[in-house]
């Protein structure tokens, strides 16, 4: 007969966010879901099914998948403006290998045919990366001596 033993104590505050950490490993589109109130906090997220969808794709990038025996490291996204491929993209993909998927080696070079948007996006992705909310979950460190609005360098050269 084999004997279950509990703790005594269970700190269900520690166990829900030992939960989420690792759902948000797993999948980016949740991951999107998790930290989009720290990117948008006045903007009230709806996903849709481009979301979970453009999502797996880049899941596919980052676990090295194959297409007929070829790396799958190309994507075109081709959706109309306003359906957050930038915010995918440019800030929660980065953040997303960087933390739960603990490539912390990786590097962006964020484009646009506009300046503005590039450094609004990397903005954006410097104020996930530093939050409570990731620190909490995924914590990195930057590197003082690159540590700027549009080029910053975690203690892993990413």
């Amino acid at each position: 007969m084999t004997t279950l033993v509990l703790p005594e104590k269970i700190d269900v505050a520690e166990t829900l966010l030992q939960l989420e950490k690792d759902r948000c490993e797993s999948d980016l589109a949740y991951f999107i879901r998790k930290a989009w109130h720290v990117v948008e906090p006045e903007t009230t997220y709806v996903e849709g099914w481009h979301v979970k969808l453009i999502a797996m794709h880049l899941e596919a990038i980052t676990n090295g998948e194959e297409i007929d025996d070829r790396p799958y490291n190309r994507l075109l996204i081709n959706v109309p403006p306003g359906m957050m491929k930038s915010l995918l993209v440019n800030v929660f993909w980065p953040a997303w290998e960087w933390g739960p998927r603990n490539k912390p080696s990786m590097r962006y070079l964020l484009v646009s045919h506009k300046i503005d948007l590039p450094i609004q996006n990397a903005g954006k992705l410097r104020r996930l990366l530093a939050s409570e909310w990731y620190q909490k979950r995924w914590p990195i460190e930057f590197r003082d001596d690159q540590n700027a609005k549009t080029k910053y360098e975690n203690t892993k050269t990413g």
